[in-house]
């Protein structure tokens, strides 16, 4: 794990310093880990397969691709509960930013139901797998509460960020970040500029805030979410097994693919859990990027391109979606992305155009064909207006002169004797000349 560069370890002394001496344990490696105020309920076992993995049917159309293996994916939540079964020695010790210590224990399940949709095992008799099963899990705690509402409590962008450097020094290939924050914060800001220009994707949930009553007109400015809303960060939209926006999920130009995010299973507390929310459709393409970076099949650039080379092959392999607004590209296609891939870098720029050599002996050729086939239409057209003109003197005379025609000049008019007593009508109308 490589140590934190000076900035971010000077932005990790500021949250210590304002928070108080709780926080600057967070350093120590020897800090334990937070201690939750109850034990969470025993979750209940769900063996069926869930049904996104029924539609991306992973085994067959994405594994053979990429598993993730050799990829860190940097969950910044809640904290990822290392000790699931389907989890055990998925997950680094990473780190809390909220207290101190490790980040490997989750209080509320939520951290740890986005990591298992990016790295869960298999396991005997349980349908729920990780999309990218072979990758790692850095746990990022920044919150305590999950915060994709604008209801919920906020979460300091200034951690946020933090974390983000935090998950960039520590190696991730991958963030994901499973929180909203409704507000813009140079320091995110700068945080996330760092992370893409370090080669490292960013994935970012769009938010649960939308009001259904609007339909489908885009939510206002205030409900703006970030990180998703920052260019070069893949903002995930939610949708159902139907394909359909999920309720709740926000409409605006920061939407750039959508995911299942309706009634997806997850890791709980013990077994497995149902979740809805944008965030865990970006726990599916956070998985996606982290098959794409640990596929051979797939020619990424190194460096600063690759996070953007991986957000236009995610957006660029979408299925499009059937809905008006809040789809951005369309549904996530992990088959796609790790079989189609796009040009990094943008379009390919073309050769100039050069028009061919001029052949002038052929040009001559084609002139003179050009002439003789003119002039021989001209023959034919006249050819054939003769032959109409016999056809029509040998069928009409014979008919004229049974008819008593003859051809010669008109026979002078007959003239008519005029009745003396005729008046014409106009003459009725005159009137009579004065006596």
């Amino acid at each position: 794990m490589r140590r934190p560069p000076a900035r971010w370890a000077a932005a990790l002394t500021a949250l210590a310093l304002a928070a108080g001496p709780a926080v600057v344990a967070t350093a120590s490696p020897a800090a334990a880990a937070q201690v939750c105020d109850s034990a969470l309920p025993a979750s209940a076992v769900i063996q069926d397969v869930p049904w996104p993995q029924l539609r991306y049917d992973p085994p067959a159309q994405v594994w053979p691709f990429g598993t993730g293996a050799g990829t860190t994916v940097a969950v910044l939540d809640t904290g990822v509960s290392a000790a699931h079964p389907q989890l055990a020695g998925a997950v680094l010790p990473g780190a809390d930013l909220v207290r101190s210590g490790p980040a490997d224990v989750d209080c509320t399940t939520h951290g740890t139901a986005l990591a298992s949709l990016v790295a869960a095992r298999q396991q005997i008799g349980i349908g729920l797998r990780g999309l990218a099963p072979d990758s790692t899990v850095l746990p990022v705690q920044v919150t305590d509460q999950p915060a994709t509402d604008p209801g919920a409590d906020p979460v300091d962008p200034a951690r946020l960020a933090a974390g983000i450097g935090y998950a960039v020094a520590s190696g991730a290939q991958v963030v994901l970040v499973g929180t909203v924050v409704y507000g813009d914060a140079p320091v995110l800001a700068a945080a996330v500029s760092d992370a893409l220009a370090a080669g490292v994707v960013v994935v970012a949930p769009v938010g649960d805030g939308h009001d259904e009553e609007d339909g489908d007109v885009p939510d206002p400015a205030s409900l703006t979410p970030y990180p998703a809303a920052y260019d070069g960060v893949v903002g995930v939209g939610a949708v159902d097994r139907d394909g359909q926006r999920s309720r709740g999920s926000q409409i605006g130009g920061y939407v750039d693919v959508v995911a299942p995010g309706t009634d997806v299973v997850g890791a709980g507390s013990t077994a497995q859990a149902v979740y809805s929310g944008t965030a865990f459709a970006a726990a599916f393409v956070a998985a996606t990027a982290a098959v794409l970076v640990s596929s051979p099949a797939v020619a990424l650039p190194q460096g600063a391109d690759r996070s953007a080379a991986v957000a236009a092959q995610l957006a660029g392999t979408a299925t499009p979606a059937a809905g008006v607004a809040g789809y951005g590209a369309g549904e996530l296609s992990p088959a796609r992305a790790v079989t189609e891939p796009l040009v990094p870098g943008g379009p390919v720029a073309l050769p100039d155009y050069r028009p061919p050599p001029v052949d002038r002996a052929a040009e001559a050729r084609a002139e003179v064909a050009d002439r003789a086939g003119a002039t021989a239409v001209r023959w034919s057209l006249a050819l054939l207006g003769a032959a109409a003109a016999v056809v029509l003197v040998a069928v009409l005379v014979p008919r004229l002169r049974r008819r008593r025609w003859r051809s010669g000049a008109l026979p002078p008019p007959r003239r008519v004797e005029r009745d003396p007593e005729f008046v014409p009508g106009e003459a009725l109308f005159r009137t009579p000349p004065a006596p």
